[in-house]
C-alpha cells in the first residue's frame, strides 16, 4: 500500500508540482497592499483548475496517508490475510497495484489518442477557415466585377438604346404632326401614334432599368444622398405604401466596400416587398451602434406583409445573394418573420 501511494505521488510531480501545482500555489500566496496575507478563500479563486485538483489530490492523499499510518494498516492487512494463506489474499495489494499501472498505461494510450484527435481537428479548422476566407475574397472579388458591369451597361443603355429611342419618338412625333397638317388618313396618324407610345413605354422602362444599374455610391457624403434618391424613387412607384425613414448621417469613415453592400442591401430589401410582401408600412431604420466587439453600422427593415408562409424557406435567390453581400464585409445577416405579420430584415457590418 505505501508502494502505491509513492507511485501515485511520483505520477503527480511531472505535471503538478511545477508550472500548473503546488509551487504556483505557494508563489501566489502574495501579501496585500495593507501586508495581510489573503484569506484561504480569496486564494483559491484566483487559481486555476489544474492548481486546484492538485490540491484536492496532495489533500486526499495527505488524509488517507495519515489514516494509514493510525490505523497501522500494513500490519493489520498481513495479520487478517494470513488467516486466508490458501487463497492467496496476502497477494491482492500487488495485484491492485498493477491494475492501477494497467489502468494508468491505458489512460496514457487514450490521452495520446485524445490530443491527436484535437490536432486534426484544429487542422480541419484552419483549414475551413481559410477556404472561409478564399470564399469572402472571391464574392468581394465577383461583387466588384458585377458593380462595374452594371456601369457598363447603364451607360450603353444611356448611350445607344436612350438616344435611337429619342429618335424613334422624334421620328414620329413629326410624322404624326406632318400627317395633321397635310390631313392623312387616319391610318397613317394612328400608326404613328402607336410608334410614339411603344417608344415611351420603352422609353420608360429604359430609364427604370438604368436606374436599377446604377453605380452605387462609394463615398459616405454621396451614400447618405443616394440611399435618400432610391428610397424616394421606390416610394414613387410604391405610393400606397407608408414609409418611414430613420437613416442616422454615416461616418466619413466608411469604406467603399461597406457603401455598395448596404446600398445594393436596402434597394434588393425594397425590390422584394414591392414583388411579394403585399404590405401597406415599411421602416428603414440605418444607425451606429457601439457594442464589445467595437463599431457596428445596423441596418433594419421590417414591413407588415404576408411574410414567410409555413415550411416555406426564406432564402430564395435575393435572399442569397443579400447574404452573401453581407458576410463578404464580415458582417452578420437575418431574416425572420415577425411575431404579428411581416418580415424583418437585418445586417450589422463591422466598420
Amino acid at each position: 500500500m505505501k508502494l502505491l501511494i509513492a507511485v501515485t505521488f511520483c505520477n503527480l510531480q511531472p505535471s503538478y508540482l511545477n508550472s500548473s501545482g503546488i509551487i504556483p500555489l505557494f508563489k501566489g500566496m502574495v501579501l496585500k497592499n495593507n501586508h495581510s496575507p489573503m484569506n484561504i478563500k480569496d486564494l483559491w479563486k484566483i487559481l486555476k483548475d489544474s492548481q486546484r485538483d492538485a490540491v484536492l489530490v496532495a489533500a486526499v492523499i495527505s488524509l488517507i496517508y495519515i489514516l494509514i499510518l493510525w490505523v497501522n494498516l500494513a500490519e493489520t492487512l498481513a495479520t487478517w490475510f494470513a488467516q486466508y494463506e490458501e487463497v492467496q489474499l496476502d497477494e491482492v495489494p500487488f495485484l491492485l497495484l498493477l491494475v492501477a499501472l494497467g489502468m494508468a498505461w491505458f489512460s496514457r494510450r487514450r490521452m495520446v489518442e485524445l490530443n491527436k484527435e484535437i490536432q486534426l481537428r484544429a487542422l480541419a479548422e484552419e483549414k475551413i477557415m481559410d477556404l472561409l476566407a478564399q470564399n469572402k475574397a472571391l464574392t468581394r472579388h465577383v461583387l466588384k466585377i458585377q458593380e462595374a458591369e452594371r456601369l457598363h451597361l447603364a451607360r450603353d443603355l444611356h448611350d445607344d438604346i436612350g438616344q435611337y429611342l429619342l429618335a424613334i419618338r422624334l421620328d414620329a412625333s413629326a410624322l404624326n404632326l406632318s400627317n395633321k397638317a397635310q390631313k392623312a388618313n387616319e391610318t397613317t396618324s394612328l400608326y404613328a401614334k402607336r410608334i410614339l407610345a411603344n417608344a415611351v413605354h420603352i422609353q420608360e422602362m429604359t430609364r427604370a432599368l438604368m436606374r436599377r444599374l446604377r453605380p452605387a455610391p462609394t463615398n459616405s457624403q454621396d451614400f447618405t444622398t443616394a440611399i435618400d434618391i432610391l428610397i424616394k424613387e421606390w416610394h414613387e412607384q410604391q405610393p400606397h405604401i407608408h414609409l418611414n425613414l430613420n437613416v442616422d448621417a454615416c461616418s466619413s469613415s466608411l469604406t467603399e466596400q461597406i457603401n455598395i453592400t448596404i446600398y445594393r442591401f436596402i434597394q434588393e430589401a425594397l425590390t422584394n416587398i414591392s414583388k411579394h410582401a403585399h404590405a401597406k408600412n415599411v421602416s428603414i431604420s440605418l444607425k451606429s451602434n457601439i457594442s464589445q466587439h467595437g463599431r457596428l453600422l445596423c441596418v433594419e427593415i421590417v414591413d407588415d406583409g404576408i411574410g414567410f408562409k409555413t415550411g416555406e424557406t426564406s432564402y430564395g435567390m435575393g435572399m442569397i445573394g443579400m447574404r452573401e453581400r453581407i458576410d463578404a464585409v464580415n458582417g452578420t445577416f437575418t431574416a425572420k418573420n415577425n411575431l404579428s405579420k411581416g418580415v424583418t430584415i437585418s445586417a450589422q457590418i463591422p466598420t
